[in-house]
C-alpha cells in the first residue's frame, strides 16, 4: 500500500512539472520587420537606398534548425554609384536562443583574421555602445586593401548585420558611421518595446 502511495506521489510531481513545462507561452507581436530597416537619411548627403528585399526562408514561418522566421535586407549606395556601398541585414528567430547563436555564427564569418585582411578594430572617431542590444561587436579593417566596417548585434529574437566598403574617404568616414549605428539601435527598440 505504502509503495502505490510513493508511486502516486511520484506521478503526480512529474505530472504537474510537465504540465507547467508545456503551458502555453503569450503571444508577443512584433512589429512589422520592414519597419526596422534603417533609410539613407541617417547616411550623408547623397546616398540612396535600395528597396527592400523582403522574403520569408523556406519553410517560413520555421526555417531549418535556425528557426528563422523571416528577415529583411536593404542596400545603400552613393548616387554616383562609387565611393562606397553597404548594406542591412535583419533576422528575425523564434526564440532569443536561436538569435544568439545566429549571432555568433555571424561574429566568427564577419571578423575572421585572414590573410587578406588586417585585424578588426574599433577606429579613432567611431567609439559607440549601444544600450540596447543583447550583444554586439563592430569594427573595421582593410580587407583586399579596402576599408571596410561592420556592425553585428543580437536584439532579442533579432540579429542585424551591417556591412560597409569605403572606396573614396571623401564620400563617408568613420565618424558619419556613427549616426547610422544610433539608428539600427533606435529603429530595434521598437523590436525591444514589443517584448
Amino acid at each position: 500500500m505504502m509503495r502505490k502511495i510513493s508511486l502516486l506521489t511520484v506521478l503526480l510531481i512529474w505530472l504537474s512539472v510537465c504540465a507547467c513545462c508545456t503551458a502555453p507561452q503569450p503571444t508577443v507581436e512584433y512589429p512589422p520587420i520592414d519597419q526596422l530597416l534603417i533609410d539613407e537619411t541617417t547616411f550623408p548627403e547623397g546616398w540612396i537606398a535600395t528597396e527592400p528585399n523582403w522574403t520569408h526562408p523556406p519553410r517560413a514561418p520555421w526555417s531549418g534548425p535556425t528557426k528563422m522566421v523571416e528577415y529583411i535586407d536593404r542596400g545603400f549606395y552613393t548616387r554616383s554609384g562609387d565611393g562606397a556601398a553597404a548594406g542591412i541585414t535583419i533576422r528575425q528567430f523564434d526564440s532569443p536562443r536561436a538569435a544568439a547563436r545566429e549571432y555568433e555564427h555571424r561574429i566568427d564569418v564577419t571578423f575572421r583574421d585572414e590573410e587578406w585582411n588586417t585585424p578588426w578594430v574599433a577606429p579613432d572617431g567611431l567609439l559607440f555602445e549601444s544600450p540596447e542590444a543583447d550583444q554586439y561587436r563592430y569594427g573595421c579593417s582593410e580587407v583586399f586593401g579596402q576599408p571596410g566596417c561592420a556592425y553585428v548585434a543580437q536584439y532579442g529574437v533579432y540579429t542585424v548585420y551591417f556591412g560597409i566598403g569605403i572606396y573614396d574617404a571623401n564620400v563617408i568616414t568613420y565618424t558619419d558611421l556613427l549616426p547610422v549605428f544610433q539608428a539600427i539601435d533606435e529603429r530595434m527598440m521598437l523590436a525591444l518595446d514589443s517584448e
